[in-house]
């Protein structure tokens, strides 16, 4: 889920600003036995960049902080993917200083363990840059050609009109 994305973009997983993963509210899941799980993600995600040569080791909590976020959504169904990050995404992507975002959208554990499938899914969210307007400059000398150019042509226009 993490990167097979990230391979077929051609990107680094330092590539992504922000990832979004099971964003389920540790004020819950920690008393109840499951830990933090989000940032137990962000480890994760986190280590596979140590073992891509992505990141330094000593530098694994540094992009948990950086690359991750807290998680806020109730633990029931796919509700706790990535999803729930999605609205805050696009006003990151918009007005915020991010440029990439990952939605990691994972399906049912209880689902996979009794049918022995996998069901999810990632997105890589990109920063519209806008309509950029190309800058085409002409140099002093080419614009000095161009009339000279047309001048003679001109003038050879009015010789032979006159002949």
């Amino acid at each position: 889920l993490i990167t097979n994305p990230l391979d077929k973009a051609g990107l680094k997983i330092t590539d992504i600003d922000k990832y979004s993963v099971e964003m389920q509210n540790p004020d819950i899941t920690k008393p109840a036995g499951a830990g933090n799980v989000p940032e137990s993600n962000y480890k994760m995600i986190g280590a596979l960049g140590v073992k891509r040569k992505d990141i330094e080791k000593k530098d694994l909590l540094n992009f948990v902080k950086d690359h991750g976020m807290n998680g806020w959504a109730p633990t029931q169904g796919h509700i706790p993917s990535g999803v729930p990050y999605l609205g805050f995404a696009m006003e990151d992507l918009t007005e915020g200083s991010l440029n990439k975002a990952m939605i990691v959208g994972k399906g049912s554990l209880f689902l996979g363990r009794m049918t022995n499938l996998f069901d999810g899914v990632s997105v890589i969210l990109e920063r519209n840059p806008g309509k950029q307007e190309e800058e085409s400059t002409v140099s002093q000398e080419a614009v000095k050609n161009m009339i000279a150019e047309a001048m003679r042509g001109f003038a050879s226009h009015m010789l032979d009109g006159q002949e």
